[in-house]
């Protein structure tokens, strides 16, 4: 009987012991290795005033489409840049997410 108590405590305490241990890994989040990379900083990029070297960040955008994107601006709402034929439907999903034009334009 003091044999079984003593391997249900041991039991126990790993059992205990593993689900701190989870928790804590979950607590301290994904290591940063594990994050994907940025090309670009989180923020939204302002299609009107980005540089020609920022939209160039933006994927699939070549040179050649930063120079147009810039050469039609100023665009009052983003979906200017497909219906002025300055960008596919392709190429403007691809940075929909990623670009902006604030109120102000």
């Amino acid at each position: 009987m003091p044999r079984t108590l003593s391997l249900i405590s041991i039991g126990v305490a790993l059992v205990l012991a593993a689900g701190v241990w989870l928790a804590s890994a979950q607590v301290a989040g994904p290591k940063k290795a594990d994050a994907p990379e940025q090309t670009i900083s989180p923020k939204r990029l302002d299609i009107n005033e980005a540089s020609l070297d920022e939209l160039k960040k933006l994927p699939g955008i070549t040179p050649a489409l930063a120079e147009r994107i810039v050469k039609h601006r100023p665009y009052r709402k983003l979906d200017d840049l497909v219906t002025q034929k300055v960008l596919g439907k392709k190429q403007f999903a691809r940075i929909r997410d990623l670009i902006t034009i604030p109120p102000n334009h």
